[in-house]
């Protein structure tokens, strides 16, 4: 049972007192930086390799879209005290960030779907590259960087330590086994990090079911706002990093293991999420009713906060998309 005064608390935080991410000060140039990620997220990574790396290992960034995860941690690491006599000839590339990067967001199938978006005052149409966003956001940090761009599903890791393992990239389930397998086993027990930025969300159901999988190699140290924090504890055997929970797990089984997500201080919108992402692993697993049903219970479990937000994508947004998603079984789909 986790203990709430160990914990500090703000809108769409829940943070271990161990953690420094409330009085950060981010760079401008972090801030300014493009991509999804909140300011929060860029506190969390830029503390953790300001105040916490010591080169043991290196830093993952799975996921690196614009370039702001990497232009926190980055900054973080450059303002580490101890970082003039960091070695990191021992490292690929003799570097320690490691980003990992497809290159493109997928363009809408339909035509009724608006493919253009904005992040951060940058505008990008989906399907196109955003490589030279990338490449530009990387730039004032390339001494720091190795970037690997294609599809990480193409690529393995060798067998150097991770430190820290940032994990914005399990948009599929594949994806979602590949990261596992690679990264997991090479964290290092009582030292490394990993933070999984997709986690409190609605969808993607397969990194909760990991996790949960997964629960005695961690310790949960928090929340910041999609974004769920741990530590690792025990050394992750190969052979238990090869096996995929959601993928050879039955509907039970994937249930049980969602439902030790950390949910005790969390907000009801998170808590909601959470919810909404047992409904799709019940599609996923064929069982398209019972997930209909639970829309319909959760509709009614959560009416207070479907129409509290101002944004167009909002939860009453979310409800419609699952139920529209699931009944129609076109999952996932860009909308």
């Amino acid at each position: 049972m986790l203990d709430k005064g160990e914990f500090d608390f703000a809108e769409g935080c829940a943070v271990h007192k161990s953690i420094d991410v409330f009085g950060v000060g981010l760079p401008q140039q972090v801030i300014a930086t493009p991509g999804m990620i909140s300011i929060m997220e860029r506190n969390m990574l830029h503390a953790f390799t300001r105040n916490e790396y010591r080169s043991d290992g290196v830093i993952i960034d799975g996921g690196s879209f614009f370039g702001s995860s990497i232009a926190s941690s980055a900054s973080g690491l450059l303002a580490n005290p101890g970082y003039p006599e960091m070695d990191f000839s021992r490292f690929p590339d003799n570097k320690p960030i490691h980003g990992y990067e497809l290159g493109y967001l997928p363009a809408p199938k339909s035509d009724k779907v608006d493919p253009h978006r904005v992040f951060n005052g940058v505008e990008y149409t989906l399907g196109d590259s955003f490589i030279p966003i990338l490449e530009k956001s990387v730039k004032p940090y390339e001494e720091l960087v190795s970037m690997t761009i294609g599809d990480l599903n193409d690529y393995h890791w060798d067998d150097t330590p991770i430190e820290i393992c940032f994990i914005d990239v399990c948009k599929t389930g594949k994806l979602n086994r590949h990261v596992s397998r690679e990264f997991f086993p090479h964290l290092i027990p009582g030292a490394s990090t990993l933070i999984n930025q997709d986690f409190f969300f609605d969808r993607l159901p397969w990194i909760k079911v990991t996790m949960g999988y997964l629960a005695e190699y961690f310790e949960w140290h928090g929340q910041v706002y999609t974004s769920s924090i741990y530590r690792n504890i025990k050394q992750i055997p190969h052979e238990v990093a090869q096996y995929d929970p959601y993928t050879n797990g039955t509907l039970d089984e994937c249930l049980e293991l969602h439902n030790k997500s950390p949910q005790q201080f969390l907000e009801p919108k998170y808590r909601y999420y959470l919810e909404l992402s047992k409904a799709y692993l019940m599609a996923l697993k064929d069982a398209k009713k019972d997930a209909l049903d639970y829309l319909a219970k959760l509709e009614s479990d959560y009416e207070d906060i479907l129409n509290d937000e101002e944004t167009d994508r909002g939860n009453q947004f979310r409800m419609d998309r699952a139920r529209r998603q699931i009944t129609n079984g076109n999952i996932f789909k860009v909308s």
